[in-house]
């Protein structure tokens, strides 16, 4: 299939009419028709209904309308970024998230508006510790972390949206039939927390936390990861404390309860190295913090 195929069928279709399309693309129109039944001959299906007055698309005519819209989408972002090179820009930025901010729906939502930027990203799921080093090194252009963090400190950073702590609790349990519960209701619960090398801000600002308002913490219960947590509340071994974001997919194995009463807040940053002056990551920043998510 010729690619201008594409652009002669939607001109056509967007207008319903030849003697219009072809004027839109400056050909004549008995060239224009031939082209259009060469391509319906070679898919094999008719596109158009010819009518006294113009066209409709048919059924398949509508279906491929959508498909021939976002191959040339496609094409058009390629040739752009072939003209940004060509101009000496450099179109790629390395986008590192923390294990605990990739599957957010929010922050998915901030990515998908960047497809159409023009941009070459490639991404990384990393440990927080990896991910500041290689922020550091601009191994990689933009991080997306979790706060509390200690290796963020350094970086420049922009707030992406708040992150409440919330108790994942296994169905069975007696605090599952509530929707909001007390930090004092925790008392004597066996507490699902990670080792403090996963994240060593966030498990002392929950260490403390947990310590003044009289919460034991048992050792042996601890997970690789905040999502890890998770995963074994859901299998009845206790309750997780655990931003919002991360207990957004959960089935019925869990409830997820709001904490009113706890002081400590996580927040969603898009950080980067100052020093770094890749135009494209600067611009990948602007629009992020600017979108709603």
């Amino acid at each position: 299939m010729e690619f201008r195929y594409l652009k002669y069928f939607v001109a056509v279709a967007q207008t319903r009419h030849f003697t219009r399309a072809a004027e839109q693309l400056g050909i004549a129109q008995p060239p224009l028709s031939q082209q259009i039944k060469k391509l319906e001959h070679e898919l094999g299906v008719d596109l158009f209904k010819r009518l006294s007055r113009g066209v409709e698309l048919t059924k398949a005519g509508e279906v491929f309308y959508t498909d021939a819209m976002s191959l040339l989408a496609d094409a058009e972002r390629a040739m752009a970024k072939v003209r940004q090179i060509a101009r000496g820009e450099n179109t790629e930025v390395k986008i590192g998230f923390a294990t605990s901010t990739s599957t957010s729906i929010q922050v998915l939502e901030k990515m998908g508006a960047l497809q159409n930027e023009g941009v070459n990203l490639k991404t990384a799921e990393l440990p927080m510790s990896e991910l500041a080093e290689q922020l550091k090194n601009k191994q990689l252009d933009i991080a997306i972390m979790r706060l509390p963090c200690y290796a963020s400190e350094s970086f420049e950073r922009l707030t992406l949206f708040d992150d409440p702590f919330v108790a994942v609790i296994p169905t069975g349990h007696p605090l599952a039939q509530f929707k909001r519960i007390q930090m004092k209701q925790l008392r004597e619960q066996r507490i699902l927390l990670f080792p403090r090398e996963t994240g060593p801000a966030l498990f002392d600002g929950m260490n403390t936390l947990f310590a003044d308002a009289g919460i034991r913490l048992e050792p042996q219960f601890s997970a690789p990861q905040l999502r890890t947590t998770i995963a074994m509340a859901q299998a009845g071994l206790g309750i997780a404390i655990v931003p919002y974001s991360l207990a957004e997919h959960l089935d019925d194995s869990a409830v997820v309860a709001s904490i009113e009463d706890i002081p400590l807040i996580s927040r969603i940053v898009v950080a980067w190295e100052a020093s770094n002056l890749n135009r494209q990551m600067l611009k990948v920043v602007a629009k992020i913090s600017k979108t709603d998510g």
